[in-house]
């Protein structure tokens, strides 16, 4: 199924939530529903506060579905792919603005991504980055100008929101003792606010400085492009954030 924009998934919420995600359990595996929602996510460009929304958080705190959000093509190809070959409902969040860009694509003649695996998408030492879709595109630039400042992070892309890749996130905690968590949507109720607390949970005593969530303002997307600016997650923040955990000025 796919959705022009998954704003307008608003009006099929509850066949998602209460038909597709409660199938398999209501059912006791009886029925299976393998059934995958597409379209894109997220912030575009100029479209107003009703148009761009980041509906990971809100699709990933259901049990009964999976929820993939890609930021690159050889993802969206390979995720998707696995998505439509399981039993079981997915959503799969494609960002908007993601559309317009170009990455290279493996030339395989099936290509399938294992769903609920992270990647890490560079090296590091000084601190870890978590992102996903459009975010890991701001995390990778925040990491080129920080490198120029002598300070190594890795960044790690979650590709999967449910379930969790939390053992790579622990795992890359435990070598960089600080986390950085950035993502293309409100701060309240987020994936940056799971990561914070399965960080907090599971990897406290590797923790040298609190995890700092990076994400866009806490309010309706503006119209105008100057307050829209303001509004979006930026590479710039993600520097301020990361000098923060290090306590560096």
């Amino acid at each position: 199924v796919e959705f022009m924009t998954f704003n307008f998934a608003m009006q099929a919420i509850d066949h998602i939530i209460n038909s597709a995600a409660k199938t398999n359990y209501m059912s006791g595996g009886q029925m299976r529903c393998p059934v995958v929602f597409r379209g894109p996510n997220g912030a575009a460009s100029r479209v107003g506060a009703q148009h761009s929304q980041n509906y990971g958080p809100w699709y990933a705190s259901v049990p009964g579905l999976i929820v993939i959000a890609p930021y690159d093509a050889a993802d969206a190809k390979g995720l998707l792919k696995a998505a439509i070959r399981t039993e079981d409902p997915v959503v799969f969040l494609e960002n908007e603005l993601l559309y317009g860009r170009t990455f290279e694509v493996p030339k395989l003649d099936d290509y399938v991504l294992p769903i609920g695996k992270a990647r890490i998408m560079r090296e590091g030492k000084d601190v870890t980055l978590v992102s996903y879709s459009i975010g890991v595109g701001l995390a990778l630039e925040a990491a080129e100008t920080l490198a120029g400042e002598g300070i190594d992070a890795e960044v790690i892309d979650l590709r999967t929101l449910r379930p969790l890749d939390t053992a790579t996130v622990l795992k890359s905690l435990k070598k960089t003792n600080r986390v950085v968590v950035v993502e293309e949507g409100w701060p309240t109720c987020s994936i940056a606010s799971e990561i914070s607390a399965v960080c907090m949970e599971q990897g406290f005593d590797d923790l040298d400085a609190p995890v700092l969530r990076v994400t866009n303002e806490d309010v309706p997307m503006p119209y105008a492009a100057n307050l829209e600016k303001l509004m979006l997650v930026s590479a710039d923040k993600i520097v301020a954030a990361v000098k923060s955990v290090l306590y560096r000025s």
